[in-house]
């Protein structure tokens, strides 16, 4: 690869073109035409009710979160009211309502035992791993750009996120390169 564009058209394809597509164009004289994104009135709708979806998914990491307990938990829930705000302005930007949380008691009412710091981190490990899929899920439906952009800085703040616990839980951080799916299980004996 021979220049700063070329690196990025190829990030851009190693990535799927998430996100970084739009850099490709960036410090370069090449282009005379701006890209614009045309997205009908009824996807954007049906990408509303997609990030509807994942902001139900943050709001009750927020509460997982406070549930789970700890400094980690604290920096976590942070990132997940910061996920659960951004989801709420692109649902705007979408020209649709943001939905309000569903009271903690609702949340909390899935929430499995947590006796004690390992259930906590693999409970904490599950919410990562089930925003991953979602994400990684909602990725391939959405048609607006810019709400795109967001999900896939969510998604990566998740893989972070899980990469982190399953550190403190003794086990690899990255399991496999492109992992897709739950994170394979460890005896626990």
């Amino acid at each position: 690869m021979g220049n700063r564009r070329e690196l990025l058209a190829g990030a851009a394809a190693l990535s799927g073109g998430v996100a970084v597509a739009g850099l490709a164009s960036c410090g370069g004289g090449d282009s005379k035409t701006e890209s614009t994104e045309t997205v009908s009135t009824v996807q954007m709708q049906n990408d509303a009710a997609i990030v509807r979806t994942l902001v139900d998914l943050e709001d009750s990491a927020v509460v997982a979160c406070a549930a789970i307990g700890g400094e980690l938990a604290r920096t976590f829930g942070e990132h997940e009211r910061r996920h659960a705000a951004a989801l709420r302005r692109a649902i705007g930007e979408l020209g649709e309502r943001a939905p309000t949380p569903k009271p903690a008691d609702e949340y909390r009412a899935a929430f499995p035992p947590l006796r004690g710091r390992h259930d906590e981190l693999s409970f904490a490990l599950d919410l990562a791993s089930t925003a991953i899929g979602a994400y990684a899920d909602a990725l391939g439906k959405i048609a607006t750009g810019a709400v795109r952009v967001t999900l896939a800085a969510i998604l990566a703040t998740e893989s972070e996120h899980a990469a982190v616990v399953l550190g403190r839980l003794g086990r690899p951080e990255v399991p496999a390169a492109f992992v897709t799916g739950p994170p394979p299980q460890q005896d626990s004996g």
